[in-house]
């Protein structure tokens, strides 16, 4: 027999790739219950919510993006992509990914000919959890990776460390 969270909290894994090229990278930030065990940041761009309550797991994830420039990997990226990217419509699919814990990330470097543009088209997969954030240009990478830094600073600021956040719960139960 089932217990009764699971059908509340049905457990569903899924991949959701994110495109990103061009430096008008955007993310919006929410928090909600700052500095309580109950805490979290919203960060939302495009039809994409993250859903943070670890500080430590969205610093791990905005180092693991900083690692592409830092290893050179970026180079294989035009500085933009002129041929614009397919572009996931805001509100259309509304995918929220819970980030209580750090992901572990995974480089993937790809590349395909594209036939109505005639030409290779390079990118750069980064797959964190359940999201894949694919870059198609070094504007992009550099202006997705300082929002999501400017993510981690109120993260830091809002969250509180997540032995604080156990030591709440413990005494309040």
């Amino acid at each position: 027999m089932a217990s009764q969270d699971n059908w509340i909290h049905p457990s569903v894994t899924t991949r959701t790739t994110i495109l990103i090229a061009g430096a008008d990278q955007h993310i919006r930030l929410d928090v909600t219950n700052a500095l309580t065990a109950s805490a979290a940041v919203f960060a939302a761009f495009g039809a994409i919510r993250l859903v943070i309550t670890d500080p430590a797991a969205v610093r791990a994830l905005v180092g693991s993006l900083r690692n592409l420039h830092d290893k050179g990997l970026t180079l294989t990226l035009p500085e933009k992509f002129v041929l614009g990217p397919e572009r996931l419509i805001e509100d259309e699919h509304l995918v929220t990914v819970n980030w209580g814990r750090t992901p572990m990330c995974r480089t993937v470097p790809g590349g395909a000919y594209h036939p109505r543009y005639r030409r290779h088209v390079h990118w750069i997969d980064v797959e964190a959890a359940a999201l894949t954030f694919r870059f198609f240009d070094r504007a992009g990478h550099k202006a997705f990776v300082a929002e999501l830094a400017r993510a981690a600073a109120v993260a830091r600021a809002t969250l509180l460390p997540a032995e604080e956040k156990a030591q709440l719960i413990g005494m309040n139960s």
